[in-house]
């Protein structure tokens, strides 16, 4: 479970933080909707990371079929989650989709590269 937990906290942290400084950047180019895009898309990209590593520790607890129904409603919840901020930016004019759905992306992209640069430094990488 501390494993889990120092994870979450690492790829979400960094996914937040790296969402925060392209968005900074974005907005000071002069493209406010592309910045409430990617924040938007980031938070709910963190959160459903969050919850995945909830449900993870129930869904390994056991294989009773109490545990396999709720790990299925929990998937079916984290789907409905991303659908979220794809529904604000199609109702929203102030938020731009693709840079919702590229935020929505945000957390997986940051595991992939924090894993790509720790073999590129001939580190392990804490998920290989």
């Amino acid at each position: 479970m501390e494993t889990i937990r120092h994870l979450q906290k690492r790829y979400c942290g960094g996914a937040l933080s790296l969402a925060v400084v392209l968005s900074l950047v974005v907005y000071l180019a002069g493209w406010p909707a592309i910045t409430r895009g990617l924040l938007l898309g980031a938070l709910f990209s963190a959160l459903n990371f969050a919850l995945l590593g909830k449900t993870m520790t129930q869904k390994l607890a056991g294989a009773h079929r109490r545990n396999t129904i709720i790990a299925v409603t929990a998937q079916a919840g984290r789907y409905l989650l991303w659908g979220v901020p794809v529904v604000i930016a199609v109702k929203l004019p102030p938020v731009d989709l693709s840079a919702t759905i590229a935020g929505l992306f945000m957390v997986p992209i940051f595991i992939i590269a924090d894993s790509v640069f720790n073999l590129l430094r001939g580190n392990k990488s804490p998920l290989f």
